[in-house]
């Protein structure tokens, strides 16, 4: 909306003219000028230019990814810094490692999520 007045009906179909073609002027300056229908639709040629693209399912397998990798390190990275200070403090009794060490305490922080889930779910009906 323009707070200009409006020109005169004699000269209205010139200044419309004029009006219009400044209008397409401004918009060819500013690249946003509709050329055709067919030209936005990505084709094979623009296919290069639209960047990584994901569908949804890809997008949702991405984010499972994701998910699980965080859930991963936070399940496993306190017992394996456990276990490396043990390492580098007291040591181990024979037959142990760092590895047994680490394989040990992910399962029981396993089995611990395992218990509280399972009590969740116990006392849900109260």
């Amino acid at each position: 909306m323009s707070s200009r007045p409006r020109p005169s009906s004699s000269s209205g179909a010139a200044s419309d003219a004029v009006e219009e073609a400044q209008f397409h002027a401004r918009m060819a300056r500013l690249g946003t000028e509709p050329e055709s229908r067919q030209g936005r639709r990505p084709g094979p040629r623009n296919l290069g230019r639209g960047g990584f693209r994901l569908g949804w399912k890809g997008w949702l397998v991405v984010d499972a990814l994701v998910v699980l990798l965080v859930v991963a390190a936070v399940v496993a990275w306190p017992p394996i810094q456990a276990c490396r200070h043990q390492d580098k403090t007291v040591g181990f009794y024979a037959g142990d490692s760092v590895d047994r060490c680490i394989r040990r305490g992910i399962a029981e922080r396993i089995d611990r999520a395992d218990q509280r889930l399972k009590a969740l779910v116990r006392n849900s009906g109260r």
